[in-house]
């Protein structure tokens, strides 16, 4: 009586194991289309599922409906983030960075972006996801939008300073020191101070991964090329933090910094 017990109870503790590894590896997500609601749950499903090339390709045909963004501040700021991720990761690297469909897709994240500012003013989510949107929205559009926008966007990432400096890795260091570094001088940019900004970026959150990439971009540019290759490497020696798709670009711009540091 024991001994079948005891084969009952293992039978069921091992189709209890297997149950348990199939939703753990499930990154299946809704079926999506423009008729689908924005939902925060829906919006978490999506964040959580994102490293799978087949849910980003999803994801961005979806996001390029413009399904509406209710005005909750928790949907506004999720939907202006997940926007950032396929904008700029994974197979929306090739297809949306600097492309024109990528400035629809990015113009829809700040206009989300923007909605949270305006339920929640002081919420560091909403002012920084839109600045990095409208910063990306510039960029792909061309010079003079992101000159137009650089004054709005520089406005959110000071405030984001002020609000909670340490969100995403003292992001709003790095993503301002992007913005003045990308802008020639007679649009407002400035190199000086968009070293300053990297250099108070990774002093602050050394451990930070992106923080020295961007620091080695900027030496890049500037042909400082050992201060580069130090920056690169001291970025490729860190664990990534954020995602899989994050950390492989950031890795892939570290090594070719570095390339380019040695030649």
């Amino acid at each position: 009586m024991q001994i079948k017990l005891f084969k009952k109870t293992s039978i069921m503790a091992i189709l209890a194991l297997m149950l348990i590894n199939t939703y753990a590896d499930d990154n299946t997500i809704p079926k999506l289309d423009k008729t689908t609601a924005l939902t925060e749950q829906l919006l978490d499903n999506l964040w959580q599922n994102r490293e799978d090339t087949t849910n980003q390709k999803l994801i961005a045909d979806y996001l390029l409906t413009e399904p509406n963004v209710p005005k909750n501040y928790a949907i506004s700021w999720k939907t202006a983030r997940l926007v950032t991720f396929i904008g700029n990761y994974g197979v929306g690297e090739d297809r949306f960075v600097k492309t024109s469909e990528g400035a629809k897709l990015f113009k829809y994240g700040y206009t989300a972006g923007q909605q949270a500012q305006e339920l929640n003013p002081s919420g560091i989510e909403g002012i920084y996801w839109y600045a990095v949107d409208l910063g990306a929205y510039g960029l792909a559009k061309g010079l003079l939008s992101a000159a137009v926008n650089a004054k709005a966007g520089i406005k959110a990432l000071q405030k984001a300073q002020q609000i909670n400096p340490s969100y995403d890795g003292y992001g709003s260091y790095r993503i301002l020191g992007r913005y003045y570094q990308e802008l020639p001088g007679f649009l407002g940019g400035d190199k000086k101070t968009a070293k300053d900004l990297y250099i108070q970026a990774v002093t602050k959150d050394p451990g930070y991964r992106n923080n020295w990439v961007f620091l080695g971009q900027y030496y890049i540019v500037m042909k400082q090329w050992d201060d580069a290759l130090k920056a690169c490497q001291k970025a490729l020696g860190l664990p990534g933090e954020v995602g899989k798709y994050e950390d492989m670009r950031y890795t892939n711009e570290a090594k070719e910094c570095i390339s380019k540091a040695h030649d």
